[in-house]
């Protein structure tokens, strides 16, 4: 799993932040929108997407999720399509090892 923090625009001054990144258990990206914090609490989750599966498969379905609240850099963008890879790549070896290990 992934997690990046992003500032909210400046114009929203009702959220405190934007967490993004990759799940691989869900097989999906996710955002959670965070709203500013009063003087006793954490900041409230005012918005969750990503939390069932496959639910943003694509940077793009994430982007257009966060357009109103954050920016995701082009930089962002591809260190995210590159965790998603990452992990997928590892459950392709680890499935790999698991058939050769059946077959012996």
């Amino acid at each position: 799993m992934s997690r990046y923090s992003l500032k909210p625009l400046p114009h929203r001054a009702d959220l405190f932040e934007v967490a993004v990144g990759w799940d691989s258990a869900l097989n999906t990206y996710f955002a959670i929108v965070f709203g500013v914090p009063d003087a006793a609490c954490d900041p409230a989750i005012l918005s969750w997407r990503g939390r069932s599966p496959e639910q943003l498969p694509t940077v793009s379905a994430l982007v257009a999720t966060v357009r109103d609240c954050a920016v995701v850099s082009p930089e962002l963008s591809q260190i995210l399509a590159a965790d998603k890879f990452a992990s997928q790549l590892g459950l392709e070896r680890q499935l790999s090892s698991f058939i050769s290990a059946l077959l012996r």
